[in-house]
């Protein structure tokens, strides 16, 4: 009987970041007030095609201490994979993620990057949203809401709303994004969930998009302002 020997390479690159994925490991750190490090690694084995990872590991962040392990995970996923150039898009068949609480607790979530490139593309109207929150461009959300889920215009009560916010908290700021999800409506149709603060003068608050994964379709289909 022949032997059959399968060769398994795993090589760990610790080579420098370029200056987009160095902007990226930037935002996140900013974003969760954490330390954060970095890793590259392929594997390879005889007869199929290299796996390529791009390895974070966040840490030291109150913020994240706080925070559903798995909607961090995947927001810093999408961060990475939206600070990457089109070719290190390409590049990469992976982006793992590792979160280290205050505690040393760990977790640790493996995206495939055609997954996160959906959810990333999904975001642009949650950002145009967020976006249209702060300069009071309520007209804007009209156009870019699901008229199925909301058959009636919502920019007069959003104004009201973010007026009452304003008068609790001062001035509505900017937006802080931290966590990304997925959740089903009642019909069993899957949503994008992006959740996030809207960080104003005296405070903040927390708040949901909800995105249909339709394709072709990136219309708002809910959303949660608490």
């Amino acid at each position: 009987m022949k032997k059959i020997i399968l060769l398994l390479i795993c090589i760990a690159l610790f080579s420098c970041a370029s200056e987009t994925e160095q902007k990226g490991l930037d935002t996140i750190a900013s974003l969760y007030d954490a330390t954060v490090s970095y890793s590259k690694d392929f594997n390879s084995s005889a007869g199929q095609e290299t796996q390529r990872t791009f390895n974070v590991k966040v840490s030291n962040s109150s913020l994240i201490d706080s925070l559903q392990p798995s909607v961090t995970t995947a927001n810093i996923a999408m961060l990475i994979f939206e600070g990457f150039t089109a070719e290190e898009q390409s590049k990469y068949d992976y982006i793992d993620v590792e979160l280290i609480s205050t505690k040393q607790d760990t977790a640790a979530i493996t995206y495939n990057t055609k997954l996160v490139e959906r959810v990333s593309k999904k975001s642009k109207n949650y950002k145009l949203f967020s976006k249209s929150l702060i300069e009071k461009d309520f007209a804007t959300i009209d156009k870019i809401k699901s008229k199925k889920d909301f058959p009636k215009p919502i920019a007069a009560g959003l104004r009201q709303l973010i007026d009452e916010l304003e008068n609790e908290k001062g001035k509505l700021i900017r937006y802080q994004p931290f966590g990304v999800g997925e959740t089903k409506n009642q019909a069993g149709e899957v949503a994008f969930q992006y959740q996030g603060f809207l960080i104003f003068e005296n405070g903040r608050t927390s708040y949901f998009v909800y995105v249909e994964d339709v394709l072709d379709n990136d219309k708002i289909v809910g959303f949660r302002i608490l």
